[in-house]
């Protein structure tokens, strides 16, 4: 899936989560190397070669990091979609079921021409409907 396929406000939040990913990476390594400034600790001074001369070496795992957790909430607005199609397709089905229970409960065929007809009392306005109370049918 290419970003421009994507809808702009998850391709606009990937783009802000790196932006923001990056800030803090770099808030975070400006903090480290004031506060042990100076340190003989081997850790450190590896750390202080890492951030000032290799530090463009460490993009790109950041980058796909951030991709990552990009796609992350991607996959789970198209899980939720998903998820919502079924409940939509589900309710139709209910509903048609519904109706068509209704209307064979409340149709007669005619065996001999085969048509159906309806007999629309309160009862089965109501039903039809879905309203609670039948006698809000004739209103």
């Amino acid at each position: 899936m290419r970003t421009s396929e994507l809808p702009s406000e998850l391709s606009e939040r990937g783009i802000w989560w790196q932006v923001g990913g990056f800030t803090l990476t770099g808030c975070l390594c400006v903090a480290i190397l004031a506060e042990f400034a100076g340190s003989e600790a081997r850790a450190y001074l590896y750390f202080e070669i890492a951030v000032t001369k290799v530090y463009w070496a460490f993009v790109i795992p950041l980058a796909g990091l951030f991709d990552g957790v990009r796609k992350l909430f991607e996959k789970r607005s198209a899980i939720r979609a998903k998820i919502r199609q079924q409940g939509v397709e589900q309710g139709r089905r209910q509903e048609r079921r519904r109706i068509s229970e209704t209307l064979r409960r409340f149709g007669t065929r005619d065996e001999a021409s085969g048509a159906v007809t309806l007999t629309l009392t309160p009862e089965a306005m109501a039903l039809l409907l879905d309203l609670d109370d039948p006698d809000d049918a004739g209103e």
